[in-house]
C-alpha cells in the first residue's frame, strides 16, 4: 500500500469522520445496553434506572472517548491520510503531552452537568421516561463528546506533524507507560459501562430465586454474562488499544520489540470471541466442580469487575503486540509504508 494509494483528507474531515463512526458505534453499544436493561433484565424500570442509565452512557462515552479519538486520529495521520490546511493551523509545535489529563476532566465535567439537567427534568417534572427516550436522550452523549474533540484535534494533529516521525520524547519505562495510559483508562472506562449492568442484570437474577435464596445469585446467570462481556470489552478494547499503540510507536514513544508476524486482524478477533466462549466454559466447569449453584451479590460483582479487568488486560497484551508486529513489518519493507512514517537519518 503505496502512500499514493491514500485519499488524503483535512482535519475538518477527519473531525467529521471520527466523530459519525464513533457515534455509529456508540449508538449501537447504548441500544444494546438499553434493550439488556429495560427488556432483558426486567420490564420494571423506575425513574432512577432512566437516570443511571443515561448517567452511565455520559460519565462514560463523555469523560473517555474524546482522548480514544485523538489517538485513533493520529493513527489516521501515521497512515498518510491527513493533510493540514491552510485555515487549519493553529501554530502549534507539539502533540498533546497527554489526551487523557486533557479530555478526562472536562468530559467529568460536562457529563455531570449534562445528568444534573436530565435529572432536574425528570424528578422536577415527575417524569418517567420512556425506554425508547432515555435511549435517545442518551444519544445527545455525542454533543460534549465532539465538542471536546474539536477543541483539542486541530493543534494535536499539527503538533504531531510539526515534531515528526519517530521524534516524540521516549517514556522511562514502557511497561508503565502501557499500564498508566493503556489498562488503567480502559478499566476505569469499561468499569463504568459494565457494572451499573451487572447491578441490573443480576439484581433480576437474584429476584427470579429470592423465594429459594434471598439475596443470592445464580451462577447460571453469570456464565454467560461473563463470556459475553469479555467478548465485548475485549474486541472493543482491542480496537482502541490498536490505534493507541500505532500513534505512540510513529511518534517514538516505545519501540516494539517482539518477534514474529502479525495475523489477519480478522482471524485476531476470532481468537477474542473463543476465547470468551473458553471463559465461559471454565466459569461453568469450576462451578460444577465446586457444586457452586448460587453466590452473594457482593461475590458476583466482584467477579465481574475480574472479568472486565481480565478482559482489558488482554486486550492490551495483544493489541500491542500485533500493532506492534504490523508497524515493525511496514518499517522493514519502507516501500510499503507513508514516507511520514519512515524515520529520519540520524
Amino acid at each position: 500500500m503505496s502512500h499514493g494509494a491514500h485519499r488524503t483528507i483535512n482535519v475538518h474531515r477527519l473531525l467529521k469522520e471520527q466523530v459519525a463512526v464513533t457515534f455509529v458505534v456508540v449508538a449501537l453499544i447504548i441500544a444494546a445496553g438499553a434493550y439488556l436493561v429495560f427488556k432483558v433484565d426486567g420490564a420494571q424500570y423506575t425513574q432512577f434506572t432512566s437516570l443511571a442509565f443515561v448517567a452511565t452512557c455520559f460519565f462514560s462515552f463523555v469523560a473517555f472517548l474524546p482522548a480514544g479519538t485523538l489517538f485513533a486520529s493520529r493513527a489516521e495521520f501515521a497512515k498518510g491520510r491527513v493533510a493540514i490546511a491552510a485555515d487549519e493551523k493553529t501554530g502549534a509545535t507539539v502533540p498533546i503531552a497527554d489526551p487523557w489529563s486533557k479530555t478526562v476532566p472536562l468530559g467529568l465535567a460536562l457529563a455531570a452537568l449534562a445528568t444534573a439537567i436530565v435529572g432536574a427534568l425528570i424528578y422536577g417534572l415527575g417524569w418517567t421516561p420512556s425506554p425508547l427516550v432515555t435511549t435517545l436522550i442518551a444519544f445527545l452523549f455525542v454533543v460534549p463528546y465532539a465538542y471536546i474533540v474539536r477543541a483539542n484535534i486541530f493543534r494535536d494533529i499539527e503538533g504531531l506533524a510539526a515534531v515528526g516521525a519517530m521524534r516524540g520524547q521516549r517514556v522511562a519505562s514502557t511497561s508503565a507507560h502501557i499500564w498508566m495510559s493503556y489498562v488503567i483508562p480502559n478499566v476505569v472506562f469499561q468499569a463504568i459501562i459494565n457494572m451499573p449492568l451487572a447491578n441490573r442484570g443480576f439484581s433480576h437474577a437474584m429476584s427470579l430465586i429470592a423465594d429459594k435464596a434471598p439475596g443470592m445469585v445464580p451462577v447460571q446467570a453469570l456464565v454467560p454474562d461473563f463470556a459475553i462481556t469479555f467478548m465485548f470489552v475485549c474486541c472493543f478494547t482491542f480496537l482502541g488499544v490498536a490505534a493507541h499503540t500505532l500513534a505512540d510507536l510513529y511518534q517514538g514513544t516505545f519501540k516494539y520489540s517482539g518477534k514474529g508476524h502479525a495475523i489477519n486482524g480478522l482471524l485476531y478477533f476470532g481468537i477474542l470471541l473463543l476465547m470468551g466462549v473458553g471463559l465461559g466454559v471454565v466459569v461453568a466447569g469450576v462451578a460444577t466442580v465446586l457444586k457452586l449453584a448460587i453466590v452473594t451479590f457482593p461475590t458476583a460483582m466482584l467477579l465481574k469487575f475480574l472479568v472486565v479487568f481480565l478482559s482489558v488486560y488482554v486486550a492490551c497484551r495483544l493489541g500491542v503486540a500485533w500493532t506492534g508486529k504490523k508497524f515493525n513489518e511496514a518499517m522493514s519493507q519502507k516501500h510499503d509504508v507513508p514516507p511520514a512514517v519512515v524515520p529520519a537519518a540520524s
